[in-house]
């Protein structure tokens, strides 16, 4: 396994699948679509060459998105690691794929901490690494000290593109061959806490 940068002082998490369990059910949406296995939902909508069709497929995944943010629930560890890092001063922030409105519902249900959001009306989506070095700008804090968490290839790949360190979160799953030695795994949540220290420069 990839060691952890020591001197991170910053953290940046992926929503679905990381920090939550939002129940997605992307196959139905797939199929809903009739979007690929092998195109991202978001890439998918934006390569249809019809403006209603564009719209009609973004309605589909609105209306899936805002069905998890009322089905949303904290992964294992998760609620308790971010108050505590929060409260301790780290610099902490959401960078998800989702809509702002999703995002923003599933925050307030589980009662998340006031933290920044940057959602897909805001930068382009992931894998492109806009969202991750607004957030590092905005903290004015160097990418190579900050750490983006997420249990996607999209999450460890805008990770890199950013100069950050990509955490791949996979709690009691099974870690993907491509990943066994190339980036750091989380599996418990508490781990985080001796990670990160917001006092390094």
């Amino acid at each position: 396994m990839a060691t952890i940068n020591p001197r991170l002082k910053a953290l940046i998490f992926d929503l679905d699948g990381t920090l939550v369990d939002s129940h997605l059910d992307f196959a139905a949406m797939r199929r809903e679509l009739d979007a690929p296995a092998a195109l991202g939902l978001l890439e998918y909508v934006d390569g249809l060459d019809c403006q209603d069709a564009r719209r009609q497929a973004m309605d589909v995944i609105h209306r899936h998105e805002a069905e998890g943010a009322q089905k949303a629930s904290w992964m294992p560890g998760a609620e308790e690691t971010l108050h505590h890092l929060h409260q301790r001063g780290v610099p902490v922030a959401i960078v998800t794929r989702n809509s702002r409105q999703a995002a923003r519902k599933t925050m307030e249900r589980l009662r998340m901490p006031p933290v920044p959001l940057k959602a897909r009306e805001d930068a382009a989506p992931k894998p492109n690494p806009e969202a991750l070095l607004t957030v590092a700008a905005e903290w004015r804090i160097a990418p190579e000290h900050c750490a983006y968490i997420g249990d996607f290839r999209y999450d460890i790949e805008a990770a890199e593109r950013a100069g950050m360190t990509p955490i791949l979160y996979v709690g009691e799953g099974v870690v993907p061959a491509e990943y066994t030695s190339a980036v750091p795994i989380l599996r418990d949540f508490r781990s985080l806490i001796s990670w990160v220290d917001p006092t390094e420069v």
